[in-house]
């Protein structure tokens, strides 16, 4: 089934919202929900929170459609950005989520590559990330899609603190992202 990608919009804030809470419980509450994984879902993945960074000047949403509906999605800020490690700088993916049910499908490889094509066009030579070191299917992903672990960071939340992996990746500045963008 074909997907087609186009840029975000404050109105998709809704949509965003549900897709990025449904990734965000699968991914961290493996064992459930506890108060601060509740907390942050219901500020950081609300459909206000997104709206907020939809409408943020150097913050760009891709989104990932089928058939009218949302499957996945990148938000990332295709400026030099400084990641939580020294000498790491570029373009920073700030969250790649794909439903659960489309995973594996190529569609997070298509974002993740059309994020990169951007930050290839303003002439930035790395993309950098942070993912959490106890998801391995996506530090999987990022390794095969050409990413390197450099050192880590922490995220507390409500006084839990969650190491993530920091990831970059060396980009050529010719790439550029294949699918047109609507």
């Amino acid at each position: 089934m074909e997907c087609l990608l186009r840029y975000g919009k404050p109105d998709d804030a809704t949509t965003i919202a549900a897709l990025a809470t449904q990734v965000f419980l699968d991914t961290y509450a493996t064992q459930g929900v506890r108060n601060d994984l509740a907390r942050e879902a219901f500020s950081e993945y609300s459909a206000e929170a997104f709206r907020r960074r939809l409408g943020k000047e150097g913050r760009v949403f891709v989104l990932a459609e089928r058939q009218g509906h949302l499957v996945g999605f990148v938000e990332f800020m295709p400026s030099a950005n400084s990641a939580p490690v020294s000498g790491a700088v570029g373009a920073e993916v700030v969250r790649l989520y794909v439903q659960p049910r489309a995973q594996r499908q190529g569609i997070g490889t298509m974002l993740l590559r059309c994020a990169e094509g951007e930050a290839s066009s303003r002439r930035l030579h790395h993309a950098w990330l942070t993912a959490w070191e106890g998801n391995d299917p996506a530090l999987n992903f990022y390794a095969k899609s050409g990413y390197v672990d450099v050192g880590t960071s922490r995220h507390a939340i409500d006084g839990h603190t969650y190491i993530n992996r920091v990831l970059v990746r060396r980009l050529r500045p010719e790439a550029r992202h294949s699918q047109a963008l609507r």
